[in-house]
């Protein structure tokens, strides 16, 4: 399921600052354009983590497949997906949800019509209405009824594409969209989940987690992408420690080969901690999206009213943190692509050492048989 061109959704947000504004505070109106700006950030981090993943798994499967051969083994040669499409379709029709949602807050508050947006739309809809729990690896933190409410309460998304244009009222709006964007973020959080197990009763039953309590308190078991990329950066560290337990025992390869081995094992380890310190900060970034929304519901209300100085303000700070948060994982994202190019262009050289297998008496009798 594609998702709706970022320089569309961009162009839209951009626009909301030369426009007429609905909202009459004008810092208000430009919080929801830069909350926007923040939603479209951390959506197209968190849909290039998934296919780090892939790219993870394709490395340490490239690097096992290369060192098999080098023994002289027959190892398959099919490589097998982390996620399937219809996996990543539900993700993708996710985080198109929630850029939807935060663009046509953008052009509400700033007095633009969103019916472009919504137009745009019409696919998003359908994919939420097809989406299931189990396209989401939640069971390892939720319980199944858990995991349905969450994907079913996404309907009110639903509602909010097909608003009419005549109906521009911000403030039920915000707060309708407010409870999606909550359990979107919630699904989001739980399908990345944990490397390790926050909590005791993992290992034993499902936590009780209150999905109404603040997301910062939720209990995490061990699961989701942090822990298939942790097995994934597992996967391939063990290939490089095999290689070099053999190089050792055979003598394949020189010090500086063994060096340049090391170097490798070592980044990939490096990179693997990298990549779920950017994990864990994705998660806080989704705390930050759901309590910068809190604070624009309530900095509306007092706009309306003209009662309070201090939502808006609040409302300014909270979209900051969030949007500084958002872009701080953008840039971290792509030192780890980088990363990843680096490692896969030194595992061609380091893997170009030829290992020579180790000959059995029977290797030798079957030489002296193609002898006579």
């Amino acid at each position: 399921m594609k998702r709706l061109p970022r320089v569309f959704m961009l162009a839209i947000i951009f626009s909301t600052t030369a426009a007429c504004t609905v909202v009459e505070d004008t810092v208000l109106a430009e919080e929801m354009a830069q909350f926007a700006r923040g939603v479209m950030s951390l959506s197209d981090v968190v849909s290039q983590q998934f296919e780090l993943a892939e790219e993870i798994n394709t490395l340490g499967f490239t690097e096992n497949l290369l060192f098999q051969l080098d023994l002289g083994g027959n190892p398959g040669t099919d490589l097998k997906p982390l996620f399937s499409t219809r996996d990543i379709a539900a993700r993708e029709n996710l985080l198109s949800a929630l850029e939807g949602y935060a663009a046509g807050l953008a052009a509400l508050g700033s007095g633009n019509s969103p019916e472009a947006i919504y137009a745009k739309m019409s696919g998003t809809a359908q994919g939420l209405k097809t989406l299931t729990s189990d396209s989401f690896s939640l069971s390892h933190s939720l319980s199944f009824l858990q995991s349905d409410q969450l994907v079913d309460d996404l309907g009110l998304f639903d509602q909010f594409f097909l608003l009419p244009e005549r109906d521009r009222r911000l403030a039920p709006i915000l707060d309708k969209g407010g409870k999606s964007l909550k359990k979107a973020a919630l699904l989001l959080y739980f399908d990345i989940g944990a490397t390790a197990d926050q909590s005791g009763k993992c290992n034993f039953t499902v936590p009780a987690n209150d999905l109404e309590a603040d997301m910062s308190s939720l209990k995490l078991c061990r699961g989701g992408l942090r822990s298939i990329i942790a097995t994934a950066v597992a996967f391939d560290v063990t290939v490089w420690k095999d290689r070099l337990s053999y190089r050792n025992s055979t003598g394949a390869g020189g010090a500086a080969d063994r060096r340049e081995a090391v170097t490798r094992l070592v980044g990939m380890q490096k990179l693997g901690q990298t990549i779920d310190k950017l994990l864990a900060e994705t998660q806080s970034a989704m705390i930050a999206m759901v309590a910068a929304h809190k604070t624009m519901e309530a900095a509306f209300g007092h706009d309306q009213t003209r009662s309070s100085l201090s939502a808006p303000l609040m409302a300014s700070s909270r979209t900051l943190l969030f949007v500084d948060q958002a872009t701080a994982l953008s840039e971290k994202l792509q030192t780890v692509k980088s990363a990843i190019v680096e490692l896969s262009a030194n595992t061609s050289a380091v893997s170009a050492v030829q290992v020579v297998p180790q000959r059995t008496p029977r290797d030798d009798e079957k030489q002296q048989e193609m002898d006579k």
